[in-house]
């Protein structure tokens, strides 16, 4: 069509186009957003769906859920090309309203976008499954995966790329639950491996779960390597999931056994959240805080509870009190809910940190009870490894960060290295070495290394 038949609706839908496809393949926010800013102030009123629509979509994946306001009256869903309705309907009311915790709402903007073609379709599951995930609703992630499956099934040319990012979907909601060997089965390899070059960050979306699944099960040289390419496919556009860029950061460090590294990662992943206004994702990293063994996000937490839809942020909140007080009953009851609600990995460090209560009162039956529960639970997430549950399993005396430096020193971190990843002086890490020797009776530190449990 010549340009001098475009109407100010087509311009806008062109504008539109441009600065989607600068913020995301281009990877150049700060241009889409002067670029739909010029169009802005040529559009009448009139035709002005298209610049709503981006405006949306920009504020979702900026991470500023308050800036997603509900779509005016001019906004006509019906007369939108399908990129846009689903950007606008969908993905990015879904994405704003689940990472601020109005998870109904969330769900129900999704809803309303899947009929819209398979393409379009997939993000909108994606950030369906966050929203449940978040909010405590892990039960209802699978059919949302389940719904992709069906959709994709009914199309006969669906390219092998594709095909992996669907995969996606159901490895993010196989992870929710703490089904590890779901979820590594479908992240790895038909993810990374087969849609690598992906340029509007896709590939980092998925990298951030890969990278969490693989820290969750312990294995520490490969969850190390993926964090790598994790910061190697930092993507700007996708700045509304910086919360859980960090808790895959916060995951991996404590895999490696540094815990305290881990504690204040997550908790900086909460403040990030929290400045956002994404308050269902502070949650999530609070929580995630307190199974590392951090008690400091508890009034949050309960503050949360008001604010945050779904049953995560109460368990969440009743965690983080029972650990600060180590009350080990609460700690078993918030274990069966954790997994009633389907998050393993977290039922399960529950469990693990009443063992430890129990063992600290010398209450050794109970221990052991709690201690096997754990083992059960990890068994079932398909070979979990977390702090709390080897903690759980090692019956040594060490004291926190005693167990922290020798898990270190596993690795092969000189204790140089370690006085600086901890920001203690190398004679402080050497007294800590010291005495967990003579508590152990370790003839050396190879001895000492050998005798906790470690991730493999």
């Amino acid at each position: 069509m010549p340009t001098g038949e475009l109407t100010d609706a087509d311009w806008a839908r062109l504008a539109f186009l441009q600065a989607f496809n600068r913020l995301f393949a281009l990877a150049d926010p700060a241009g889409a957003k002067r670029l739909i800013d010029d169009a802005s102030r040529s559009t009448p009123p009139h035709a002005r769906g298209c610049i709503e629509a981006f405006l949306m979509a920009y504020g979702a994946a900026m991470g500023e859920p308050e800036s997603v306001a509900e779509p005016s009256n001019e906004l006509d869903f019906d007369h939108l090309p399908d990129i846009v309705a689903a950007r606008v309907r969908s993905w990015a009311l879904t994405v704003a309203r689940g990472e601020a915790g109005r998870t109904s709402e969330a769900v129900a903007a999704a809803q309303a976008g899947y009929p819209v073609p398979i393409r379009s379709f997939v993000i909108i599951a994606d950030a369906h499954v966050s929203a449940l995930l978040l909010s405590g609703r892990v039960a209802e992630a699978p059919a949302v995966a389940d719904l992709v499956r069906g959709r994709a099934g009914d199309l006969q040319a669906m390219t092998q790329p594709f095909i992996a990012v669907i995969a996606a979907v159901a490895g993010r909601a196989a992870l929710g639950a703490g089904h590890l060997h779901d979820a590594c089965a479908q992240l790895l390899d038909r993810v990374i491996e087969n849609y690598p070059g992906t340029v509007n960050g896709w590939g980092y979306r998925c990298q951030i779960s890969r990278t969490i699944a693989l820290a969750m099960c312990g294995s520490i040289d490969e969850a190390t390597a993926a964090a790598t390419v994790l910061e190697q496919r930092r993507h700007p556009a996708w700045r509304y999931l910086e919360y859980e860029h960090e808790l895959a950061r916060s995951w991996v460090a404590a895999t490696q056994g540094a815990v305290s590294e881990a504690n204040r990662v997550a908790l900086s992943a909460a403040e990030i959240a929290r400045a956002n206004g994404q308050f269902a994702a502070e949650v999530m990293c609070l929580q995630t805080a307190a199974q590392f063994g951090d008690t400091s996000g508890a009034a949050r937490l309960r503050e949360l509870t008001s604010i945050v839809e779904g049953p995560r942020a109460g368990i969440a909140a009743r965690f983080a009190g029972a650990l600060s007080v180590g009350d080990a009953a609460e700690l078993s009851a918030v274990s069966e809910e954790f997994e009633d609600i389907g998050d393993l990995i977290a039922a399960m460090d529950a469990a693990a940190h009443a063992a430890l209560v129990h063992r600290r009162a010398e209450r050794k039956g109970s221990s052991l009870t709690c201690s096997a529960r754990a083992d059960e639970l990890a068994h079932r997430c398909g070979g979990a490894s977390t702090p709390a549950l080897l903690k759980a399993s090692e019956r040594f005396p060490l004291t926190d960060r005693e167990r922290e430096i020798v898990m270190l020193l596993g690795q092969g971190q000189s204790t140089r290295a370690i006085a600086e990843r901890l920001t203690l002086s190398v004679r402080t890490v050497e007294g800590h070495i010291y005495r967990a020797m003579m508590k152990t009776g370790a003839a050396d530190r190879e001895q000492l290394i050998a005798m906790l449990p470690r991730s493999h």
